[in-house]
C-alpha cells in the first residue's frame, strides 16, 4: 500500500456538487484532490433544471460565461411552467419574472457539457487534482485528520490523510455508509421511466416552451425542452401504463406522440428511477462533511435536486477555506449543518407537496388537482403560494446578529447590476464584503475598524444613486426601505452577516 502525501481538503465524488466545491476551494487557494471512481462521463440522464442560485454560485466560481452555451434562461414574460389535462388543456402557467439574484429564477441546461466545464475549470489551479478510477473503500476520521483508503485505476491501494474530507458521492455514498449515518425519510413505490431525446432539426431553436406537466392518473408525464435540440421526457410507470421498463424507443415515441409532435426525436439516454425523498440525520462527523446527494435525495418535482447541492458547496467551500488559513476557529464549521439541514428538510416537504399535485393515483385525484390549479390560475395569491421560486425556496438562515424581525441579516444578498456588463457580486471577490450607500465606510466608522477589515481581505463597495451604480442603488432602496440607513456586511458566500446601522460598525466575530 502507498502512503500518499496530504492535502488540505479531499472531496470524493465529481458530480456537479463535488466539482464546485472543488472549484470554490481552488480560488481560495486550498490545496484539493478529488477522487472519482467513474473514469467517464456519466451516460445516464441526470439533473436538467436549475435555478438562479445555482448560477450565482458558478458566476462565483468564474465559469458562468463557459457555461452560458449549455444554460437556456427564460427572458421576461417567458411561459416557463404549464400544468395541463391528460388532453393537453392549458390548466395552469407561470413566467418568468423579476431577477433578484441576477438570473432568471428558472432554468434548464445540459448536464453533461456542464459537468465538462466544471472539469476542465479545475485545470487553473496548480493545487487542484482530480484522479478518475479511483474508488474509496473506507475512511476513518481521527482527532486531527481522516484517513482514506482507496484504489487507483491500475488496482493499486493508495493510503491517503487529510485534514478534512467532503463526501460528494451521491445517493449511495460510501462514505456515509462508512460513517454509519442514516437517512431519515421515504422511497416512492412507483418507478419512473426518463428519457433524452434529441432532435437534429431543433439544435439552432430556441426554446419555445417551457416545463410541461400533463395531469393523467394512468400516466403521469412531464417534458423539459433543453438546449441544443435535447428533451427530456419522464413518465410514471403505473399498472396498466402504456409505458413499463422494458419498453422500446418506438413505444415511446409512440407516446410521446400522444402528448406532441416529435418531429425528428430520437431517443439518446433512458433511465428507470424509483425517487427517494429523504436527509442525513447529520451533514458532518468530526472532520468529515457530506454534500449533495450524499447527505440528502430529493425528488424532482420542485426542481431542487442539485440547486439545494450546490448550496451545499457554497457555503462549506469559504467556511473550510477560513479556517485552513487560520482565518476562523473551527467552530465555524459547526454552522455548516446547522444552516444547511433544515433549508433541504423544507424543500423535501416542497418537494412532497409537489408530487402528491403531479402524481394523481385516482380520477377524483386527478379532477381534484385539475381544480386548484385553475383556482391558481384565477388568484394571484394562490398562484404565488405555489410557485417554485423566491421566498418558497431560498435559505434564511439564523442570525444572532440582529434581533430586529426587519433586519435582511440572514437572507442572501440581492444582486443588481452594475452598469451595463457588471453585476454586483462581480465587486465583491471571495471575502467578506462592506456595502454601504451614498457613503463609504471610512466615513462611517473609524480608521481602526476599517484597517482590522482590510486586513482580512474585505472589500468595501459604496453605491451611490447616480452614475454607474445608480440602478443597484435603487434596487436596495426597494429592498431595504432608506438604505442610506444601513451598512451590510456580507459573508463570502452572499449572505448577510449584519444589516447594522450606521454607527455600529465593526468586524465580524469568528470566534
Amino acid at each position: 500500500m502507498q502512503q500518499d502525501e496530504s492535502d488540505q481538503v479531499i472531496i470524493v465524488g465529481a458530480g456537479p456538487v463535488g466539482l464546485t466545491l472543488a472549484n470554490l476551494l481552488g480560488l481560495h487557494g486550498v490545496q484539493t484532490l478529488v477522487l472519482e471512481k467513474d473514469p467517464l462521463t456519466p451516460d445516464a440522464p441526470r439533473a436538467v433544471s436549475l435555478d438562479d442560485e445555482s448560477l450565482r454560485i458558478w458566476q462565483q466560481c468564474g465559469l458562468l460565461s463557459e457555461m452560458r452555451p449549455f444554460i437556456a434562461e427564460g427572458d421576461e414574460g417567458d411561459v416557463v411552467f404549464t400544468y395541463r389535462t391528460r388532453s393537453g388543456k392549458p390548466l395552469f402557467s407561470m413566467t418568468q419574472h423579476g431577477r433578484p439574484y441576477g438570473y432568471a429564477r428558472g432554468n434548464v441546461f445540459l448536464f453533461h457539457r456542464i459537468l465538462d466545464v466544471l472539469r476542465t475549470g479545475l485545470e487553473r489551479f496548480p493545487h487542484v487534482e482530480l484522479r478518475s478510477g479511483w474508488a474509496v473503500q473506507g475512511c476513518v476520521p481521527k482527532q486531527e485528520s481522516v484517513c482514506l483508503i482507496a484504489v487507483d485505476d491500475r488496482g493499486r491501494r493508495h493510503q491517503l490523510e487529510t485534514p478534512y474530507l467532503a463526501g460528494c458521492d451521491g445517493g449511495r455514498s460510501t462514505i456515509r455508509n462508512q460513517l454509519d449515518i442514516t437517512l431519515q425519510g421515504s422511497v416512492y413505490s412507483e418507478s419512473w421511466l426518463i428519457v433524452d431525446t434529441f432532435d437534429p432539426g431543433l439544435v439552432e431553436q430556441p426554446l419555445m416552451e417551457g416545463v410541461e406537466v400533463w395531469c393523467d392518473k394512468r400516466c403521469p408525464t412531464a417534458s423539459i425542452p433543453l438546449p441544443g435540440g435535447y428533451q427530456r421526457w419522464e413518465f410514471l410507470l403505473r399498472k396498466g401504463s402504456p409505458l413499463q421498463d422494458n419498453s422500446s424507443d418506438e413505444q415511446i415515441l409512440r407516446l410521446i406522440e400522444q402528448r406532441k409532435a416529435p418531429g425528428g426525436a430520437r431517443v439518446i439516454r433512458r433511465l428507470v428511477h424509483t425517487y427517494k425523498a429523504s436527509v442525513a440525520e447529520r451533514y458532518r462527523q468530526g472532520r468529515v462533511f457530506l454534500a449533495g446527494d450524499a447527505a440528502h435525495l430529493s425528488p424532482p418535482f420542485a426542481g431542487q435536486g442539485m440547486a439545494t447541492g450546490l448550496r451545499d458547496a457554497a457555503n462549506l467551500a469559504w467556511k473550510l477555506a477560513h479556517v485552513l488559513h487560520g482565518e476562523a476557529a473551527s467552530e465555524l464549521l459547526d454552522s455548516y449543518e446547522l444552516e444547511r439541514r433544515p433549508h433541504q428538510v423544507r424543500m423535501l416537504r416542497l418537494a412532497r407537496r409537489m408530487g402528491l399535485m403531479m402524481m394523481p393515483s385516482m380520477q377524483i385525484h386527478e379532477r381534484l388537482v385539475e381544480l386548484l390549479f385553475g383556482f391558481a390560475g384565477r388568484f394571484s395569491w394562490l398562484r404565488h403560494a405555489m410557485e417554485i421560486r423566491g421566498v418558497n425556496i431560498t435559505p434564511v438562515y439564523p442570525s444572532e446578529r440582529s434581533s430586529d424581525h426587519k433586519s435582511k441579516a440572514g437572507h442572501l444578498l440581492i444582486q443588481p447590476k452594475i452598469g451595463k456588463d457588471q453585476l454586483l457580486d462581480d465587486l465583491l471577490g471571495l471575502n467578506y464584503s462592506v456595502i454601504t450607500f451614498d457613503r463609504a465606510a471610512s466615513e462611517l466608522t473609524s480608521n481602526p475598524e476599517v484597517d482590522v477589515w482590510r486586513r482580512q481581505g474585505t472589500s468595501f463597495v459604496n453605491l451611490r444613486p447616480d452614475g454607474v451604480t445608480g440602478e443597484a442603488f435603487q434596487a436596495f432602496q426597494e429592498w431595504l426601505g432608506d438604505c442610506r440607513q444601513h451598512l451590510l456586511i456580507v459573508r463570502p458566500d452572499r449572505f448577510v452577516l449584519e444589516d447594522r446601522s450606521l454607527n455600529r460598525f465593526s468586524p465580524p466575530d469568528n470566534a
